[in-house]
């Protein structure tokens, strides 16, 4: 393959990239603006129960962990520092793993606090918020293992791969203050 074919695949691939966050980003542009105007006809104040705000924040912690690992992961690889990169993006992946642990112990949290899923409409929307959110997640641990297991990684691959994985980071930040601050 020359160089002007691999330019335009790899334009091809950013701008898939680019059209999939834009809809994620609408998508959950619509959940959030759902969830405000439900919060809006609330007529009492939202109260989170127990340690919700904690275990939202752990997650936020971990998951903004999972970010800087993928970063150091990227540097390894280009370093061809392979082992390294390794064990980085392993750390990664378990991570990952422990956030989806953490957004169940969130639900659990939520349940055992009266606030089952079929509660009511604002407690709906915060159960479908999180879960589309998790699946998401699962998508992207999906990606990482797929970069993990290929053999025919390159360093565009990866840079792809993080692209979408730091994307899901910031639109949990950007949903735990918005939704649980």
């Amino acid at each position: 393959m020359d160089k002007i074919t691999i330019d335009q695949n790899d334009q091809i691939v950013r701008t898939g990239i680019i059209l999939a966050m834009a809809s994620v980003i609408m998508l959950f542009g619509t959940l959030l603006s759902s969830f405000f105007v439900l919060k809006i006809r609330l007529v009492e104040k939202l109260v989170l129960p127990g340690n919700t705000f904690s275990i939202g924040l752990t997650n936020s912690v971990i998951l903004v962990c999972t970010s800087i690992s993928y970063m150091f992961a990227e540097k390894m690889y280009e370093k061809r520092k392979y082992s390294a990169y390794e064990i980085w993006l392993l750390i990664t992946i378990i991570s990952g793993y422990g956030f989806i642990l953490g957004q169940l112990l969130l639900w659990s949290e939520l349940t055992t606090a009266g606030i089952p899923l079929t509660r009511g409409q604002l407690s709906d929307m915060f159960y479908v918020i999180s879960g589309v959110h998790g699946l998401h997640i699962l998508c992207g641990q999906g990606l990482l293992l797929w970069v993990q297991l290929s053999k025919n990684n390159n360093g565009r691959r990866i840079h792809n791969v993080g692209l979408f994985w730091h994307f899901l980071t910031i639109l949990w930040i950007i949903m735990f203050t918005t939704v649980l601050v």
